[in-house]
């Protein structure tokens, strides 16, 4: 069992660092989001079962951070659109999933609220990601303020850990903080020469993370038990949205050497399908990919959770 969510822990930190894909996604079609939930909510009233669960998959996480974020910014340095196809694909694999734990006889007004209130929420947030122009500080002047503000930051963040469909990163570029925190400490974190600055970035914001995904992963918890299909509903609604912002982080990788220099598709996406009938084709199967694969992780954990009981 170590093992097994060792590996779903390291799944999941794949989308933390890939632009718009939500973590929180993941751990819902690998089926350990709720029993996340519950572990890190009674983190005090059960230490040593809350423990036992939450380490490989927090481990998994950390070691699919460091490991892939090179990795992976070459990928999209290469070609985003075949790369974030496949995200989208993995996404789109597990709606079905989700939308078994909302089917109803009768949908209540509350039950349509909370789909199209997230849903909106969501793309607010990308519309402000992608309408602000301001790319932010890129690195943070200390003082005691700094400090707090960092705190802040991690418990903001950490709404994004547990909540299905909102991007981390999304969130980050919209408060203007993704450089400094994610490109500048994060992607260099094995820097050994800037060892110093990185820790008093990610100490305190750490921190905030820890007690803000304690505070809110039991407020979910609860809604779930008490509000199961409004709440499968509204985080249906922030799955589909993520959708859309992923789509947007799209980039034509003639236009820029790096991801970050290149420019998005969506201001001439006629012209780049015309003339990227490759990159088309590559994201069509990566779609496709991505679809299979989500099916039949969610298939594998149904069947694993079938044989347990």
């Amino acid at each position: 069992m170590f093992l097994i969510n060792l590996i779903k822990g390291f799944i999941i930190g794949i989308a933390f660092i890939i632009p718009g894909v939500s973590g929180g996604t993941l751990a819902v079609y690998l089926g350990v989001y709720q029993k996340m939930l519950d572990s890190i909510g009674n983190i005090f009233k059960d230490f040593k079962n809350s423990f036992k669960f939450l380490l490989p998959i927090f481990l998994g996480i950390g070691i699919s951070v460091v490991l892939l974020a090179k990795l992976f910014g070459v990928l999209l340095d290469w070609n985003s659109f075949v790369v974030l196809f496949f995200f989208i694909g993995l996404i789109l694999g597990g709606v079905k999933y989700i939308y078994k734990k909302t089917e109803s006889s009768k949908y209540s007004l509350g039950m349509i609220l909370a789909f199209v209130i997230s849903f909106l929420f969501l793309l607010i947030i990308i519309i402000l990601d992608k309408t602000n122009a301001s790319n932010g500080i890129a690195y943070f002047d200390f003082d005691l303020g700094t400090y707090f503000l960092l705190i802040a930051l991690g418990m903001i963040a950490s709404i994004t850990m547990i909540v299905p469909g909102i991007s981390g990163s999304a969130v980050l570029l919209v408060l203007g903080f993704y450089t400094a925190i994610v490109s500048n400490v994060v992607g260099n974190i094995l820097d050994f020469g800037e060892i110093v600055y990185n820790l008093q970035v990610i100490i305190p914001f750490a921190f905030g993370a820890a007690i803000g995904i304690i505070i809110f992963s039991k407020v979910i918890s609860i809604s779930l038990k008490k509000y199961p299909k409004e709440t499968y509903l509204a985080i249906l609604g922030f799955i589909l949205a993520s959708v859309v912002g992923v789509f947007l982080e799209i980039k034509d990788q003639n236009t820029g050497a790096t991801f970050a220099d290149q420019l998005p598709i969506y201001d001439s996406i006629i012209n780049y399908l015309g003339d990227n009938i490759w990159s088309v084709v590559g994201g069509i199967f990566a779609l496709s990919g991505g679809f299979f694969v989500s099916r039949y992780l969610i298939k594998f954990e149904g069947d694993v959770e079938s044989e347990s009981n």
